[in-house]
C-alpha cells in the first residue's frame, strides 16, 4: 500500500461506524451507520444466544453434531470429507513451517507459497461446504438470533439516531432482507483481510500512531471491549510485531515483511521454546570453533547469501576463490583462512602450556 492508502485505511479501522447504503423493502435506497456495540448490548446477545439455542433444541432443531451425524448417514457429508479437513490442518502447517527452508531459494519459497495457497483454498471450500449443511442446526439458528439483535441496537440513520427505537419495533419490522443484508455487512464484509491488516501494524505511518497510543494510552474510542474486530485485530498484530523487533534471535527483515515468513519463523520458535527438534538453519554460536550456517539457495539467493557476510567474511571467500581459480583444486586445511586460524590455535595452546607450567 502507498502512503495515501494506508492512510485511508488507518481512518476507516479508527472509525466508529460501518457504513451501508442497502435496498429497502420499497426499493428505496437509504444510508445507514452501524456503529460499534456496548459491552452491554454484547453480554444480552450472548444471553439471547443461549436462550434461543435451548429453545430451538426444546421445539426439535438438532444440534450441529446430530446433522452432521444425519448427512453423513444420507450420504451428503462423510467421515473422509472430516478427515480431509484435518489432514489439510496439517499439510497447511507443514508447509508453513518448511518454507523458511528456501529464504535464498526463490523458486522453491514461489513453489511453496503457491501449494500453501491452493491447500488454504481447498480447506475454505471445503469449511464453507460443511458450514452451509449445518445451517439448519440449533446452533446456526441461535447465532442468527444473536447478530440480528446486535443489528437491532447498533443501526442508526444519518442523522445518529437510532432506525429501530425499541426492540418491539425491531420486531416488527417485516423487512427481513434489509436485517439479513445488514448482518452480511457487519459480520462479513466489513472484516479487513488479515493480510491488509498485518501491512498495515508494520508500516512505519501506523507505528508512529501505535507508539504514542502505548505512551498515551489512547488508540481508539471507548474500552477494548467496544472495539471493533478490525480494531482488535490490528492492536493484536501490533503487539507481534513489537514481540518480532525485540526477540533475542530477530529475524531479518525480508521475513518480517513476509508473512509466510513470518508464520514459518513463529512454527520454529514456538517449537525451539517448546524443546522439539526443528529442521531450520543450524548454528552453534556457543561452541568452539567456526560458526558456519549452511543454508540451501539457488544462483540468486546465493548472492544474497554472500552480501550478508562482513567485510572481513567477504575478503575470505574472495582470497579462497582466488586460490581455487589458480590451483584447481585444495585441501580445506591448506586454505589461507585455515593455516591462520590453526597458527592462532597453536599460539593460543602454547600461551596456556607456558602459564601452566609457570603456575606450578
Amino acid at each position: 500500500m502507498d502512503s495515501a492508502a494506508i492512510e485511508r485505511l488507518i481512518a476507516r479501522i479508527s472509525w466508529e461506524y460501518v457504513p451501508a447504503t442497502v435496498r429497502t423493502i420499497n426499493g428505496h435506497f437509504v444510508s445507514l451507520f452501524m456503529r460499534s456495540p456496548t459491552q452491554s448490548e454484547q453480554s444480552k446477545a450472548a444471553h439471547l444466544y443461549n436462550v434461543e439455542l435451548n429453545r430451538a433444541m426444546a421445539i426439535g432443531l438438532p444440534s450441529e453434531k446430530n446433522v452432521l451425524e444425519t448427512l453423513i448417514s444420507i450420504g451428503q457429508w462423510s467421515e473422509q470429507q472430516e478427515s480431509e479437513i484435518n489432514g489439510l490442518y496439517d499439510d497447511i502447517h507443514t508447509l508453513r513451517k518448511g518454507i523458511l527452508d528456501f529464504v535464498f531459494n526463490r523458486t522453491k519459497l514461489e513453489q511453496t507459497r503457491s501449494l500453501l495457497r491452493r491447500a488454504e483454498n481447498v480447506l475454505v471450500n471445503k469449511l464453507n461446504a460443511k458450514h452451509n449443511l449445518l445451517q439448519g442446526s440449533a446452533e446456526a439458528h441461535a447465532e442468527i438470533c444473536r447478530q440480528q439483535y446486535i443489528i437491532g441496537q447498533i443501526t442508526e440513520t444519518e442523522n445518529y439516531t437510532k432506525l429501530w427505537e425499541t426492540d418491539k419495533i425491531f420486531g416488527e419490522c417485516d423487512d427481513r432482507e434489509l436485517i439479513n443484508e445488514l448482518c452480511m455487512i457487519f459480520f462479513q464484509k466489513s472484516r479487513i483481510p488479515v493480510v491488509l491488516i498485518r501491512e498495515l501494524a508494520r508500516s512505519q505511518q501506523w507505528r508512529t500512531y501505535w507508539e504514542s497510543a502505548k505512551h498515551t494510552n489512547d488508540l481508539f474510542d471507548g474500552p477494548v471491549v467496544r472495539w471493533s474486530l478490525n480494531q482488535r485485530e490490528l492492536a493484536y498484530w501490533s503487539t507481534v510485531y513489537d514481540s518480532v523487533h525485540s526477540a533475542y534471535e530477530r529475524p531479518s527483515k525480508e521475513i518480517i515483511e513476509d508473512d509466510d515468513l513470518l508464520d514459518s519463523w513463529f512454527i520454529r520458535q514456538g517449537e525451539k521454546i517448546e524443546g522439539k527438534t526443528s529442521n531450520g538453519i543450524k548454528s552453534s554460536p556457543n561452541k568452539s570453533g567456526r560458526n558456519e550456517e549452511f543454508v540451501m539457495a539457488d544462483k540468486e539467493g546465493a548472492k544474497r547469501v554472500y552480501n550478508m557476510n562482513d567485510p572481513i567474511s567477504r575478503a575470505k571467500i574472495r582470497a579462497r576463490q582466488k586460490l581455487l581459480q589458480k590451483q584447481g583444486a585444495i585441501k580445506e586445511q591448506d586454505m589461507p583462512d585455515s593455516q591462520g586460524e590453526m597458527k592462532m590455535q597453536l599460539s593460543e595452546m602454547q600461551r596456556k602450556k607456558v602459564k601452566s607450567i609457570n603456575s606450578r
